[in-house]
C-alpha cells in the first residue's frame, strides 16, 4: 500500500515558533503593537515630510522615501499576523497566506538591499564625480533606479515562490513565528520518505 501526499492535502500550516510565549502573551503583544505603531508612525512621517517639502526632492531623500515605503510594506507582511497569533491559542495560517507572507517578507528584504545599493551608488557619484553628478543622476535615472530596486526583487521572489508552490508537501509544521521558504520546503523532502511501499 502506498501513501501519496501532495500539496492539495496541506490546507493549513501550524506555526510553533510562539510556544514559549504563552506565559507572557499580553506583554509580548503590547510591546509588539507599540513597535508596529511606532514603525508606521515614523515611516509615514518621513514619507509625508519628504513629499511636502520641495527642498527634500533630491535623489537621496527620494531613495529614503522608497526605503520608508518598503518598511511599511515589510512590516505589513509580518506584524498583523504576528499580533493575531499572540492573541490566539492555536497559531495557524492558510496555505496561500503562508506563501503570501513569505513572498512579502522576502521581497521586502530584497527591496531594502537593492534600495540601499542604489543609495550607495548615488553617494558614490556625489563623492567621486561631484561636477558630473547632475548629468549622471537625472530624474530619469532616479526613476529607472527606483523601478529596478522594486521590480527586480518582486520578480525574482515571484519566480522562486511560484516554483515552490508546485512542489508537493506532506507536512504542515512551521517551527518559526512566520512563514519562510525553507520552512515550507522542508516538507517537500519528506514526500519521498512518506511513500510507503
Amino acid at each position: 500500500m502506498s501513501m501519496v501526499f501532495n500539496s492539495t492535502q496541506v490546507k493549513l500550516f501550524y506555526i510553533f515558533g510562539l510556544q514559549e510565549t504563552f506565559i507572557n502573551k499580553s506583554v509580548y503583544f503590547t510591546l509588539s503593537l507599540i513597535t508596529y505603531l511606532l514603525i508606521i508612525t515614523v515611516n509615514l512621517t518621513l514619507i509625508i515630510t519628504i513629499i511636502q517639502e520641495k527642498g527634500l526632492h533630491e535623489p537621496m531623500y527620494i531613495f529614503l522615501c522608497s526605503l520608508c515605503v518598503n518598511g511599511l510594506y515589510g512590516t505589513a507582511g509580518f506584524y498583523p499576523k504576528f499580533l493575531l497569533d499572540l492573541q490566539s491559542d492555536v497559531q495557524v495560517i492558510s496555505y496561500g497566506g503562508c506563501f503570501t507572507q513569505a513572498y512579502v517578507i522576502y521581497t521586502s528584504v530584497m527591496c531594502e538591499l537593492s534600495t540601499l545599493t542604489v543609495m550607495s551608488y548615488d553617494r558614490y557619484v556625489a563623492i567621486c564625480r561631484p561636477l558630473l553628478y547632475h548629468n549622471i543622476v537625472t530624474s530619469l535615472t532616479i526613476r529607472k533606479l527606483l523601478l529596478l530596486s522594486w521590480c527586480y526583487p518582486l520578480f525574482i521572489a515571484l519566480i522562486a515562490l511560484s516554483l515552490a508552490v508546485r512542489i508537493p508537501l506532506c507536512g504542515s509544521r512551521i517551527d518559526k513565528i512566520f512563514c519562510d521558504n525553507p520552512s515550507i520546503l522542508k516538507h517537500a523532502y519528506c514526500k519521498y520518505l512518506c511513500n510507503v511501499s
